[in-house]
Parts: structure tokens; sequence; C-alpha cells
């Protein structure tokens, strides 16, 4: 396959996903900074309702859900095209990698985004302004899914594979700090102190897959965060000095 086809399919993907993300994340940051309230006072909201009706917002949320996932099929089509293969269908060492990262990347994150609201050096992130209904752990758990299938088949398979292809011999450096300021990049909309903790985490994410050739880990540990920050936060964030 020819460097314009791999180019083509590289950049389809991304403005149809995570690039498109960034763009507007760039552009939330700069309306929260230039805003009265300024980055220290503003506010995001990640899972909010998409209908008053909660019957017709459980089906908008699954439908929002499935519909985001399109990319993810996309960019493993486009692999599968290449011969490549991201092994996302899970092992059992996957799940001890998976509940393990958390706890190297989890935890230094949540202290990270305290220091940082604390000093106004980020915009205050709210998990969730879903109603408390039956289907509201369950919706949750989804977008957790969504965001670990979404970002990490795209942001550190996808983008590594075909830097791969498009440049053979590309050193490690390169693609670690690529897919690193990438997932850092579309983190902004949520202040500065994602956008580090972000670009830390796409390090150990990215150099675990170019290790281990494997993106299941790296999905489980993605989607046990966001479960339990968007599950457990309300529980948790009393105790929170924010």
């Amino acid at each position: 396959m020819g460097p314009r086809k791999q180019w083509a399919e590289l950049w389809l993907v991304l403005m149809l996903s995570l690039g498109a993300s960034a763009i507007y994340s760039v552009i939330s940051l700069v309306r929260k900074l230039l805003s009265e309230q300024g980055l220290a006072g503003s506010s995001t909201t990640l899972n909010r309702p998409l209908a008053e009706q909660p019957w017709l917002d459980l089906i908008s949320q699954l439908v929002s859900i499935s519909l985001s996932l399109v990319p993810v099929l996309l960019a493993l089509y486009f692999l599968y095209l290449d011969g490549s293969r991201l092994e996302l269908w899970p092992r059992a060492k996957d799940f001890l990698w998976g509940l393990g990262l958390p706890l190297l990347v989890g935890i230094p994150g949540i202290a990270l985004y305290v220091f940082a609201v604390q000093w106004g050096l980020t915009a205050k992130v709210i998990p969730s302004s879903l109603g408390d209904y039956w289907w509201t752990p369950l919706i949750l758990l989804l977008a957790a899914l969504r965001a670990g299938l979404l970002e990490e088949v795209i942001t550190v398979g996808f983008l590594i594979r075909k830097m791969q292809a498009l440049r053979p011999g590309i050193s490690i450096v390169v693609l670690v700090l690529v897919s690193s300021l990438f997932r850092a990049s579309y983190h902004l909309y949520q202040g500065f102190s994602a956008f580090i903790g972000n670009f830390v985490m796409g390090v150990i994410f990215s150099l675990i897959f170019i290790k281990k050739g494997r993106v299941a880990p790296l999905v489980i540990a993605h989607t046990a965060m966001d479960a339990a920050v968007f599950i457990g936060y309300p529980l948790v964030a009393p105790l929170l000095p924010i």
C-alpha cells in the first residue's frame, strides 16, 4: 500500500474522531481562558443528558455511544487491510495489567487534578450530570468502555501502526511523543493539568503497546479508570478538598 493511501486512511480516521476532538478542545480552552470567570472558575461536564424524558435520554445515550464507536471499526478495518492486528480480544494476563495500571496512573492523576483545581490551573470536571435513574450506572459504564476503545485503539494502536507503515524504522521516541501529545491535545478542554496528566499516561500506555503489541490491557485499564471516576466520583467528592 502506497504512502498516499496510508496518509489518507490516517487523517480520515483522526478527523472523524479524536483529531476533531483535539481541535474543539483547543477552542474550548481558549474560550475558558477568555471568559469572565477564567479557567479556574470554569467547569466541564463529561456525561450530559441528551433529552428531557428519561426513556428518550436512555435511547439517545445508547445511540450516541454506538455511533461514536464507528471510527474504531474503521480504524480496525484499515489495519485489517494492512494485515495488522491490535490484539483487542483480552487474555487473562491483560486483566492483570488492566487492573494494575489504574493504580499506577489513575491515583497520581487524581492527585494532580486536585492540586491543579486548588491552584486555579484547570477547570472543574464534573463526571456526570445524568439523572438518578436505574440505567445511569449502565450508561456511565458503557461511556467508560467507549472512551477506552476510542482512545486506545485510535490514539495508540492505529496511530502507531500507521506511523510505522509510513516511516519504516521510525524511532520509538517519535512514536511515543506523537501518540502522547495527541492524547494530551484532545484533553486540553479540561485545562493544563489534564494535558500533563494525559501526556504522562500516553507515554506509559504507548510504551506498553510497543513492547507487547496488544491494545487489550490498555482498553481494560482506561475503562476501569473512567468507570471509577464516572460512577465512584459522587461517593468520594465530599471528601476531596476542592
